[in-house]
């Protein structure tokens, strides 16, 4: 189990906040937590405390009961238990992508470390550069090596800030496909830095949502996407529309005192029987997997569904709840 209590902390590059904070959470054993949030809001910098490479200002980290330390503290910074996949990446460069990744399973037998690099080798396509000393690689090649040095061993905790994020979609799918496999077959705890809505809505157990260092929510996926507490947080995890009381159609047997954040998947078309909300259609785009129906209503407040045909602009559209 990992615990923050308290935790106040420094921004490394922006000395203008200071101790910023407190962040409390408690992530337990084999679960995922996605921290979201805009560029600069402290999350990078949070998962660098957690991992110990840099002090708190005040509060205190545990994992597993143990107090996690920072450098004032370590010889060598990081801890033991947990492994950081990031975007700087690194690797032993005068060593094949073989031995780099074999590097990281000293104690384990010939025949495990064999079938572990073969594996990891295959899934980032490193299988034709083997035998390639690090230093001949490009940056994206020798950022694909540093992944599997990093997946080599899959710790009791894993921290990973946006690793994945400068390599194609289809290689980043299989990684994190791969990741949550392992973890959940290790029972592995996770926390995830992503500026990408769909991975942490995908993956993580629940969300936090970070701005200026503090978390403003935190909770189960689907509660954070659900119900956020203000539209700035909403719009972190994707499209959303507001719908006011004066929306609904005086048949609607739903009630609203104030306005209210929706998703464009809690309305559906209803062709027949009364609708909530009624309206015509101004807008409609395909996105590659759905129509997106911009729907101006009888109030003239404009709100967004998804469709699985397109409907033409200025059709007359009923719209109800889920």
């Amino acid at each position: 189990m990992l615990q923050l209590k308290n935790v106040f902390y420094n921004y490394p590059n922006q000395t203008y906040f200071k101790g910023v904070g407190p962040v409390n959470l408690t992530l337990d054993k084999g679960k995922v937590l996605a921290i979201v949030g805009k560029s600069g809001s402290g999350k990078t910098s949070l998962i660098k405390c957690i991992y110990g490479l840099v002090d708190l200002v005040e509060g205190e980290i545990r994992f597993d009961k143990q107090r996690v330390l920072g450098p004032a503290f370590n010889l060598i910074p990081g801890n033991e238990n947990m492994s950081l996949v990031s975007q700087d990446f690194y690797v032993l460069d005068n060593h094949t992508v073989e031995e780099n990744i074999a590097d990281k399973l000293i104690g384990y037998t010939n025949e495990y470390k064999a079938q572990r690099v073969n594996k990891l080798l295959k899934l980032l396509d490193l299988i034709a550069l083997k035998n390639t000393k690090a230093r001949f690689l490009s940056a994206g090649q020798k950022q694909r090596v540093a992944i599997g040095r990093a997946l080599a061993i899959i710790p009791p905790l894993m921290l990973l800030d946006e690793p994945f994020s400068n390599l194609d979609a289809i290689l980043n799918n299989k990684l994190f496909d791969f990741v949550i496999k392992e973890v959940k077959k290790n029972k592995t705890s996770v926390i995830l830095i992503t500026h990408q809505a769909e991975e942490a809505l995908m993956y993580a157990d629940d969300i936090a949502v970070m701005d200026n260092g503090k978390i403003n929510q935190l909770g189960p996926t689907w509660d954070v996407y659900y119900h956020p507490k203000n539209t700035k947080l909403a719009g972190l995890l994707g499209a959303y529309s507001i719908i006011h009381p004066e929306d609904l159609n005086k048949q609607s047997k739903l009630k609203l005192k104030a306005k209210k954040v929706i998703r464009p998947n809690q309305l559906k078309l209803n062709k027949t029987g009364v609708a909530d909300i009624e309206g015509n259609v101004s807008a409609c785009f395909f996105n590659g997997k759905c129509y997106e129906v911009l729907v101006n209503t009888n109030n003239d407040n404009e709100i967004l569904v998804y469709h699985s045909s397109e409907i033409k602009e200025g059709a007359a559209i009923k719209l109800c709840l889920i």
